[in-house]
């Protein structure tokens, strides 16, 4: 029998809520979203962490100007993440450098656990998980190993994006998405087929062609218009 969705349960005790960050289709923001959105709560002072789930790709060492290849997360009876910018990062790509890491599923799921059983967080507020695209093996055992998980959905205003949306609401895991982001609309749009989600929707975020130079860089970052938009969707979520 495998001991680590124990572990997993005993690791996470002391965190207060966990929030995976989820989209149906590959580039909406959804990684810039997770990072921000820890950054945001460690601005506010909120003992919180990051973890980058999307074991095949990861990227929010990007956002955040963490070089995998000089940081190595410290061990004392399991792994203590990287503390940056006030918050704690634990990441694959420290493992792999940073480099794409090629998984079938069964692998998929095992470094999920691995990743989540040998971590240690300690007490936080609240635990912030980027996730792949789609909503395949992982985000299916973040619903099985986390059970007070929710769920935050990214889309862009795309009828496509907003599609997947729809089809997320029809599963078993849409009673547990707290709220949906917007990301890259255009002024005063609101995707029409959005309400027929049932999604609360916590922030529509207009484009902002400029933040491309706020990556690697938290404090920039932490001063524009998408950080304010992201603070409006926590103070829905934490009120």
């Amino acid at each position: 029998m495998d001991p680590r969705p124990l572990i997993i349960s005993e690791r996470l005790k002391e965190v207060k809520r966990v929030l995976a960050v989820v989209s149906g289709k590959g580039g909406v923001g959804k990684t810039l979203v997770a990072s921000t959105m820890a950054l945001a709560l460690a601005e506010r002072r909120m003992p919180v962490g990051l973890l980058d789930l999307d074991v095949t790709n990861p990227s929010c060492h990007v956002v955040l100007g963490v070089e995998p290849s000089k940081e190595t997360p410290p061990e004392d009876m399991g792994v203590l993440p990287v503390s940056v910018h006030g918050l704690k990062f634990m990441s694959l790509a420290f493992y792999t450098r940073g480099e794409a890491l090629p998984l079938r599923g069964a692998g998929v799921d095992d470094v999920f656990k691995e990743l989540l059983a040998i971590t240690r967080w300690g007490m936080l507020e609240a635990l912030i998980l980027d996730t792949p695209p789609g909503f395949g093996d992982v985000i299916l055992d973040i619903a099985n190993y986390i059970p007070g998980v929710g769920f935050i959905a990214v889309t862009t205003p795309s009828r496509l994006s907003v599609e997947s949306l729809r089809r997320l609401a029809k599963t078993h895991l849409g009673g547990r998405v707290v709220g949906v982001i917007v990301n890259m609309a255009w002024k005063g749009y609101i995707p029409e087929d959005l309400g027929k989600t049932g999604f609360k929707l916590l922030t529509i975020i207009p484009y902002y062609p400029d933040l491309e130079a706020c990556l690697g860089n938290p404090g920039m970052l932490l001063k524009t218009e998408f950080a304010k938009k992201i603070d409006e969707a926590l103070n829905l979520l934490l009120k």
